[in-house]
């Protein structure tokens, strides 16, 4: 025999029934709670575990808001020291949400000797979050001595954990590995546009 609870409807056209499981987990004796008040629209019922009953928010990892931002005005760098690449953009969250921050940006890199290399990194206000350990993440070397330049797309994908509540504003800086043998480094050469895409990520 099935254990239910049947609620008829206030018309008396139909009903709705709470049926019992044929067996609990260990056999243990259930209970739940209801919460005190209705949820608000498109919240679910949920369980702390011990069979408090409560309404919240569906799921976690939902992209809550969007924020993208562009530039296209050259940058260059001559000194071992970064500077703002120009590309750079701010978002507002919620407590507990995290940012991932997608960006795309247009570099060359030239210098006059064997190796070349320079280097890009992402802050979040003055906050390193992706910066690699020796400044030579973008460039090559051969065994000749003449001047070299490269161009590329560097590309990064960063979930940030550690943003806080309120607004927080992104960047990328560049910078010349080494001032030796008249390096240069540009982001947006020849008006390239790069670009900067953040996403709020729901808890």
């Amino acid at each position: 025999m099935s254990a239910k609870i049947k609620l008829n409807a206030a018309s008396g056209g139909g009903s709705v029934s709470l049926k019992a499981p044929s067996t609990t987990t260990s056999n243990a004796a259930v209970e739940l709670q209801l919460p005190v008040a209705d949820g608000s629209a498109n919240t679910f019922l949920k369980t702390d575990g011990s069979g408090a009953l409560s309404f919240a928010e569906a799921g976690g990892g939902k992209v809550l808001q969007a924020v993208t931002a562009s530039t296209s005005s050259t940058v260059t760098s001559t000194t071992a020291s970064y500077i703002d690449t120009g590309l750079t953009a701010s978002i507002t969250i919620s407590a507990n949400s995290k940012v991932l921050v997608l960006v795309t940006q247009n570099y060359e890199t030239k210098r006059t000797k064997n190796f070349n290399a320079g280097d890009i990194r992402l802050l979040r206000g003055s906050t390193n979050l992706w910066v690699s350990t020796n400044q030579k993440m973008l460039g090559f070397g051969d065994g000749d001595n003449d001047a070299k330049t490269l161009l590329g797309v560097l590309s990064i994908s960063y979930l940030d954990t550690g943003a806080s509540t309120g607004s927080n504003t992104y960047k990328t800086q560049q910078r010349v590995q080494s001032e030796d043998d008249n390096p240069r480094f540009r982001t947006q050469d020849d008006s390239n546009p790069s670009v900067i895409t953040l996403l709020e990520i729901g808890a």
